[in-house]
């Protein structure tokens, strides 16, 4: 094993897999050096690195799809998570509905910004918060009703899209369980599903992450769009399957404690950098 010395210690050599300068200079950056050399740096036999399917979706700024594969804040924050946890991903594209159900059935293991409920959590445990959210009602630029809180929407003969399978926070929650509002929603399977039906006036609101819907609606040269009423930043979580739970001892615990040392770090930071507004 290759070693540097100097007059007070002897440094190893990074293992082959973090000799990339990219990917030892990323480490470096989030964890500390000492952190980065895994059991081949000191001459132990390497031990293969726990492999996790995780969910993605179209939804940027946060997820999309690039030749080079998935791109985006989340797919970032969770490379940097993961690498600082050990652990290997492996990204599976589906609709957010599908990933619920495939994290169920433990087909998933993880599932970025999720919104703990207490229907999930018969299937699924929450890490701690990674980011914010930014829920909006949104809708077509010079819609004409003016909005102070959900409650104005009571009694409007309109139609809100929400994607299928959501889970709002708290606060959005309670006020949608009012029957009066509850019938209004229209659930749909995708954020540019309820865009094109919005744009097609099959629709009066979406509500949803405002700022995912506004990189959708920029992509293209629809009509404008606009957030009618904007809801309090909420923290998002990694849904983890109970049945990778069961099968892997210790990992939610093993997930935190990665989180807890790589949040805040330069490495983090950069990456929310490369994102302004989110």
């Amino acid at each position: 094993m290759a070693q540097r010395s100097d007059s007070s210690m002897t440094i190893p050599l990074p293992p082959p897999a973090l000799r990339s300068r990219r990917v030892w200079v990323q480490c470096a950056l989030a964890l500390g050096w000492t952190a980065c050399l895994g059991p081949a740096a000191w001459g132990g036999p390497a031990k293969p690195r726990l492999k996790l399917r995780v969910g993605w979706l179209n939804s940027p700024p946060y997820q999309f799809d690039t030749p080079h594969g998935p791109a985006g804040l989340d797919i970032e924050l969770m490379g940097l998570w993961a690498q600082a946890a050990g652990v290997q991903l492996e990204w599976v594209q589906a609709t957010w509905a599908r990933q619920l159900l495939e994290a169920s059935s433990g087909g998933l293991d993880l599932m970025m910004s999720a919104t703990p409920s207490e229907e999930r959590r018969v299937y699924a445990d929450f890490t701690a918060p990674y980011r914010d959210e930014h829920l909006g009602l949104v809708a077509l630029a010079g819609h004409n009703l003016a909005l102070t809180h959900l409650s104005d929407l009571e009694g409007q003969s309109v139609k809100v899209g929400v994607m299928r399978g959501v889970a709002f926070p708290p606060a959005v929650a309670q006020a949608f369980a009012k029957p009066a509002l509850q019938r209004l929603l229209v659930p749909m399977r995708g954020h540019d599903l309820t865009l094109e039906a919005l744009r097609a006036r099959r629709l009066h609101y979406i509500v949803g992450d405002a700022i995912s819907l506004s990189h959708h609606a920029e992509r293209d040269s629809g009509a404008p769009i606009v957030v009618a009423l904007r809801f309090a930043p909420a923290p998002v979580h990694v849904l983890v399957s109970r049945q990778t739970l069961a099968r892997v001892p210790g990992l939610m615990a093993r997930l935190n404690d990665a989180l807890a040392r790589v949040r805040g770090s330069a490495a983090w930071l950069q990456v929310l950098a490369r994102y302004p507004g989110t």
